[in-house]
């Protein structure tokens, strides 16, 4: 005789209180995931800053010593732009803050390192302060035009 299932030992199930906990588990596990994700996204955009930065200061060089003329490579203080003079110039992010010393100023906040044909440059130093406190120091050199990076982090 087989007896109703209500009668088969006890019931197996979970409560609600461990239903909760786990509840909570899964939304802590979520969050810090969450937190970890969005910081490395950052950290990626400030990659990418830098290394455009960088890469259009080589372009500059690179063009001046193919081309055979002088190249400015410039730093728009007020409209917050960098890049090659007279092309396409790329946005500076709010979160940086941004000094120069030893630059050509064109005038109205327009400052420049000028690339010469026979590999040399007007030199300078260029640095980057983040919100976060990172720093980016860029030296450009005058003889060989060489580009040195330094990164502070906080």
């Amino acid at each position: 005789m087989m007896l109703p299932s209500r009668y088969c030992g006890p019931c197996k199930g979970f409560t609600l209180v461990e239903l909760l906990i786990v509840l909570i588990l899964v939304g802590l596990l979520s969050s810090m995931v969450a937190v970890s994700v969005s910081s490395g996204l950052f950290k990626s955009r400030e990659r990418r800053f830098v290394e455009d930065f960088m890469a259009q200061m080589k372009r500059a060089r690179s063009g001046a010593i193919g081309r055979g003329r002088a190249i400015n490579f410039v730093v728009d203080g007020d409209k917050r732009k960098f890049g090659i003079k007279d092309r396409r110039m790329m946005e500076i992010p709010r979160a940086i803050e941004i000094s120069a010393d030893g630059l050509v100023e064109l005038g109205n906040g327009l400052f420049a390192v000028t690339f010469y044909p026979d590999g040399s440059s007007s030199g300078g130093e260029i640095d980057l302060s983040w919100d976060n406190g990172r720093k980016d120091n860029f030296h450009i050199g005058m003889i060989w035009a060489n580009i040195e990076h330094e990164v502070e982090n906080p």
